[in-house]
């Protein structure tokens, strides 16, 4: 029938909650998965008991489902009933079928209307009233997660095969239990919660409960124990003031027995004398008490047998036979003692329910604590009691179980949060049971802590919650850390309190682990570097440079050089705490940032700091170490830089080489001109000797100054000869007739011993010996010894000389006199040349003397070369007429400006 009643439950969620009714303006939680609703309860164990209570689960008849209201947000229960799971419900008792169903309808009626007509805090609270359809019974309480009988099921594994599988949990004492497993104190004040629900139906309400057993008794968010299954609710006398009329209790087997007497839980009394009291209630409460210590069981088992309730009245109650087993030694000596007070044959000697809360079972520091903790109590008591109770909570709370002090503890603290005075006292037991929570649990705890964070006084408050911020870091996810939480970590830095600012700096390093790189450069840093320029206190002072040396693993190195070592350079204060602190900081950027940056901006830092005045010799040599570290770091690195520079130069240089050496061997083939070129050093150009030429690096140009330079003589001769053979054939100049002149004597022509070439720094192309007379840059004080007279080829690109008749030797000074006048071209080789070929002047006028007939060289006609790249084919044309290439007056004026050093 339990299934049945299920299934029909289901189909009538929906039929219910599209009806025009209260129950519209709620939003049914999903039957088959969690809460719809915006929070979580206080009260759940677990997440699986607070989604146990979207679900559902059964009591009696009804189905209790969770809902949540629409406009208000407010989780409550909602009480289900469908009529046609009374189908298959057969007459008896002198009642028909029709008859027998309006009978169970009637008494489930009665049990929702007895909710609506009691008001009691341990009485379940209605929210809604009763709404009857043809098809269906509803109502709305608060929200309940589950009854009593349904955690003594999954307790002892009756209805929960996964309880079954889950291994038990240990016990301080040694024994097992389950999960789901009642705490002693719940047990003590849910006990007591039930005693005075009781006391309220015995006292205003003139009623007996008589249908009190673990189904009746509702746990809600909060882990209070609601008394509930008013169905078979007496009045102990009629409203005229007559007593009420014996009910007897019959059980009928063709009727659903969740609407029947319980005879496990029922007084003998009432059962076999016809006795009505309160005292019924008192033993129904004994058997329940019994039923929670034995996993469930009632103390007799009588099922719906009134023979089997009197054997055990007779028998089992008076011997005491249910005293036994190893469950019943488990227990405590209170439970013990208070059992056999309630569990009696007769109602006389049982023990009355105004002295029940005095027993010894209720008397634990536990409950007089949950005593003292009730809302209706603690708000009338004086802040200092307040205060010192709550100081001595902390070592209580460890008693609690997690359920109870979620449930029931932590929202009875919460709501004294408004008090600032109680502040320093509350938090250490707020932050004690959250540590408990899940990350969903704690997003109701978060909210009322929030408001906290910009409250400076007492300092006391942001002390707690900076002591616990790694709590608050655990039961967050880091989006909700980085937007609620660390404005207690920049209020903190703001703060005056210098507890609060050394204790705030000492988690800024971790802070930096945990938050992503933007929120440290942007707002950490900068809070901690106010705090750094603003505060007058040494400790202070140097306990923020100690939190920017560790943050230096975090910052980059922008940061750093940009921000923090300027911010250090402001530094007026000459403490030596505050020197070796700024060392330290130094030192770490050291390790990470540029060598530039150690060269030019931390190294000064540290050498006009070493100087500092109060600086002790253990503390200069400090500084003297970490200058000499990170000087021979800057003189390591930058050797390797400059050596890996040289070394890609060189390389860059011999591929240019490489490139051109190609290019220039195609050039020098299709002109016909072979040889090495180089430079003469300043040196030797000004000393008039021929030294050796340095080979200079090729380029793509093929400056015939170069190869000229280079080859001496004999390449300058066979230069001029292919230059000149190549001509002979097409040149763009004009032909030329050139007169005859003598030639020069060789030697005045060609020194004693040619030397290798040397390169020229001041880029003067050398001019070979062969072609004037060398004695005019006298710079050796040996003779020049001639050779034997050369071929004529080899100056042949030469206009004719006009020697003088003396052939002494020059004096023994240069003659910085010589000039080159400029001369048109006189033959067509000087084409793919530089410039035109200069004609030698010497100090003294060199008169004509009578040349044979090999002295002079034509102009041969030969096919110009191609000329060097950057060389345009007209650039060396004449603008006149050519006239004799010899002219003896312009030659003195200035033909060897061009060649001089010295201008």
């Amino acid at each position: 029938m339990a299934a049945g009643m299920f299934a029909a439950a289901t189909s009538l969620t929906t039929q219910i909650f599209s009806k025009p009714t209260s129950l519209s303006a709620y939003t049914l939680h999903s039957a088959n998965g969690p809460s719809t609703s915006s929070s979580p309860a206080f009260g759940a164990s677990s997440s699986s008991t607070a989604s146990k209570a979207s679900q559902g689960f059964a009591v009696g008849l009804w189905r209790v489902v969770g809902a949540t209201h629409k406009t208000t947000g407010k989780d409550v229960s909602v009480w289900m009933f469908e009529k046609r799971v009374l189908d298959g419900v057969k007459g008896g008792s002198g009642r028909n079928a029709a008859e027998a169903k309006e009978w169970v309808v009637e008494r489930m009626k009665k049990e929702a209307t007895s909710l609506s007509r009691l008001r009691h805090p341990d009485l379940l609270h209605m929210v809604e009233p009763l709404e009857e359809s043809r098809t269906d019974l509803t109502f709305v309480t608060e929200l309940v997660t589950s009854s009593l009988q349904t955690l003594l099921n999954e307790a002892s594994g009756a209805n929960n095969s996964r309880s079954r599988h889950r291994p038990p949990e240990e016990n301080g004492n040694g024994t097992r239990r389950n999960e789901v497993d009642l705490d002693e104190v719940e047990v003590q004040k849910g006990v007591l919660q039930v005693s005075r629900a009781l006391a309220f139906l015995h006292g205003p309400g003139k009623s007996v409960h008589l249908n009190l057993s673990p189904e009746a008794v509702l746990i809600n968010a909060k882990g209070d124990w609601k008394l509930s299954g008013l169905s078979l609710l007496t009045p102990l006398q009629q409203p005229d003031g007559s007593a009420t009329r014996y009910t007897f209790p019959e059980v009928d087997p063709r009727v659903p027995p969740e609407v029947q007497w319980k005879y496990d839980y029922l007084a003998p009394e009432y059962a076999l004398d016809s006795q009505l009291s309160t005292a019924n209630d008192l033993y129904s409460l004994g058997c329940v008490l019994y039923a929670v210590h034995m996993g469930g069981r009632p103390p007799f088992p009588n099922g719906a047998s009134l023979q089997s309730l009197r054997d055990h009245a007779e028998g089992s109650l008076i011997r005491k036979d249910w005293m036994r087993g190893s469950k019943w030694e488990r227990c405590s000596g209170e439970v013990k003692d208070l059992l056999p007070r309630l569990l009696t044959r007769h109602a006389s000697s049982r023990l009355s329910l105004a002295s029940l809360p005095s027993h010894p079972f209720f008397s634990s520091l536990a409950i007089s604590t949950l005593n003292f903790l009730d809302p209706t109590t603690f708000a009338s008591k004086p802040r200092e009691e307040k205060a010192t109770f709550l100081r001595g909570l902390v070592r209580v709370l460890p008693t609690f179980s997690d359920r109870l002090r979620r449930g029931k503890v932590l929202p009875s603290l919460l709501e004294e949060m408004k008090d600032s005075y109680l502040l320093p006292f509350l938090l250490p037991n707020v932050f004690e049971i959250s540590r408990s929570l899940t990350k969903e649990e704690f997003t109701l705890v978060l909210p009322k802590l929030q408001p906290l964070f910009a409250l400076k006084d007492p300092p006391q408050n942001m002390l707690t919650l900076l002591e616990n911020l790694t709590l608050f870091e655990e039961k967050t996810l880091p989006p909700i850390f980085r937007e609620n939480v660390m404005p207690l970590v920049y209020n903190s830095l703001e703060c005056e309190h210098l507890p609060v600012q050394e204790k705030v700096l000492q988690l800024v390093p971790h802070l930096c682990e945990i938050l992503d790189y933007g929120t440290v450069h942007n707002v950490l840093l900068v809070k901690v570097a106010i705090l750094f320029t603003r505060t007058r206190i040494l400790s202070i002072k140097v306990l923020t440079l100690q939190t920017f040396q560790k943050m230096v693993s975090t910052l980059d190195k922008a940061t750093l050089t940009t921000k923090l070592v300027p911010l250090l350079a402001k530094i007026k204060t000459r403490e030596p705490a505050v020197m070796m602190a700024t060392l330290g900081v130094h030192e770490a950027m050291g390790a990470k940032v540029d060598r530039e940056a150690i060269a030019t901006l931390v190294l000064p830092q540290l050498w006009a700091m070493s100087m500092g005045p109060l600086l002790n010799q253990q503390q200069f040599g400090h500084f003297m170490k970490v200058i000499k570290d990170l000087g021979g770091r800057v003189e390591r690195e930058h050797g390797e830089h400059l050596r890996d520079v040289r070394r890609l130069e060189s390389t860059s240089q011999a591929g240019a080489a490489d490139m051109n050496g190609l290019g220039e061997g195609w050039e020098g083939s299709a002109n016909g001109a072979g040889g090495s070129g180089g430079e003469m050093d300043f040196e030797t150009l000004v000393k008039g000797g021929s030294g050796a030429m340095a080979k200079p690096m090729s380029t793509g140009n093929g400056d015939m100054w170069d190869e000229w330079g280079s080859g001496g003589e004999d390449n300058l001769s066979q230069a001029f000869n292919s230059t000149m053979t190549a001509s002979s054939s097409a040149s763009s100049f004009p032909t030329l007739s050139t007169p005859v002149s003598p030639q020069p004597p060789a030697q005045l022509l060609r020194p004693a011993a040619p030397q290798a070439p040397t390169a020229n720094r001041l880029k003067a192309r050398p001019v070979p010996s062969s072609n004037f007379n060398s004695a005019a840059f006298a710079s050796s004080s040996q003779p020049m010894t001639p050779d034997a007279p050369r071929n004529q080829s080899s100056s042949s690109s030469f206009a004719p000389l006009q020697p003088s008749s003396s052939r002494g030797a020059p004096s023994a000074g240069p003659n910085y006199s010589v000039s080159l006048s400029p001369q048109p071209p006189a033959m067509s080789s000087y084409a793919p040349t530089a410039a035109p070929a200069p004609q030698p002047s010497f100090a003294q006028p060199m008169r004509p003397q009578q040349a044979s007939s090999n002295s002079v060289m034509q102009p041969q006609s030969a096919a110009a070369p191609r000329p060097p790249p950057g060389w345009t084919p007209g650039l060396m044309q004449p603008t006149k007429a050519p006239t004799a290439a010899w002219n003896g007056k312009a030659a003195l004026q200035g033909s060897w400006d061009d060649f001089d050093p010295l201008k």
